[in-house]
């Protein structure tokens, strides 16, 4: 087990406290990063992992506090912890939307550097030492829904599953989606629904749709937990494998097991390791006064079931 896991069951066994973790030698003297971020799960732990491992590269000192998705509260008062222990940047993995605003204002008072990972503010300019290494979503939707058209032979009915109607990211996926949509005059919108980026919910909505007698060539969802309680609700009408076709978002591991049993027809990958480095440098740079792109896009590759899921397993 790595020391980073071993952190991350120290912090739930002990309610969320922070751990340090020695990345290199001379740790009393080590430049020190605050990460708060949600629990490393589903795709986040590729980016924990890499967050460790970059530090371990740069003799740098990571001292981690987790919350849960949604709890705004508990991860603003953790960053007002790593703060107040000097931390010399932060690095945050919002939990929601909301908090950003609360985590800006906290570093920018402080002077100390910021960088957002995943998911952060969407303004043309925020004041401060902030950076955003975060993925294009409006990129996303509008790959994941060409590569449905192309499938589609520009012609079908189609569905949208969209993530929750707070987040940017959510947001704007679903406005790529049907940016390309409307480029395909024999694309019919048949169905759309908010599923909250959660798979049950998403199967619940398919199957009323199914039952209902909607006919549906092909589901958009704007994330792999989304696109797999699609495939879920497909299965469960009787509909064999493949006959709708499914696009997801984020390659996580049980959307490319979907992907090699026909399930989904295709998603999108997200390189946590890419993310985990730039977040570092960024952050180094910022501590430095370097400048750095406010926006430091990480770029999406489509993936299909020509593709092995091995390119993706960290």
């Amino acid at each position: 087990m790595s020391r980073t896991r071993t952190a991350w069951l120290l912090a739930q066994l002990f309610g969320g406290a922070l751990v340090a973790l020695a990345c290199g030698a001379g740790q009393a003297l080590a430049t020190t990063f605050g990460v708060a971020m949600t629990l490393p799960v589903a795709s986040t732990p590729r980016l924990h992992d890499s967050l460790e491992e970059h530090a371990r590269a740069r003799s740098l000192l990571l001292r981690f506090a987790y919350a849960p998705e949604g709890a705004a509260e508990q991860q603003i008062a953790q960053v007002r912890d790593l703060i107040a222990a000097k931390v010399d940047a932060l690095l945050v993995v919002p939990v929601r939307p909301a908090v950003t605003a609360a985590i800006t204002r906290l570093a920018r008072e402080a002077d100390i550097p910021l960088v957002y990972i995943n998911d952060g503010p969407r303004e043309d300019w925020l004041a401060g030492r902030v950076a955003l290494v975060i993925p294009n979503d409006l990129v996303a939707g509008r790959l994941q829904m060409r590569k449905l058209a192309q499938m589609m032979h520009g012609t079908g009915r189609l569905a949208i599953l969209s993530g929750r109607p707070d987040e940017a990211g959510s947001i704007l996926r679903t406005r790529g989606i049907k940016e390309v949509m409307a480029e395909f005059p024999g694309l019919q919108l048949v169905a759309e629904g908010a599923a909250d980026g959660e798979r049950r919910t998403a199967g619940t909505l398919v199957s009323g749709w199914l039952a209902e007698g909607t006919a549906i060539d092909a589901i958009a969802a704007s994330n792999d937990a989304m696109a797999i309680g699609a495939a879920d609700a497909v299965e469960a009408s009787g509909l064999p494998a493949g006959r709708i076709l499914i696009g997801g978002i984020g390659a996580i591991a049980d959307a490319m097991q979907a992907m090699q049993q026909k399930r989904l027809a295709v998603t999108l990958h997200q390189d946590a390791t890419l993310q985990g480095r730039r977040a570092i440098d960024d952050a180094l740079a910022l501590i430095a006064h370097r400048p750095v792109p406010q926006y430091d896009w990480v770029p999406f590759t489509l993936v299909t079931d020509r593709i092995s899921t091995m390119q993706f397993s960290k």
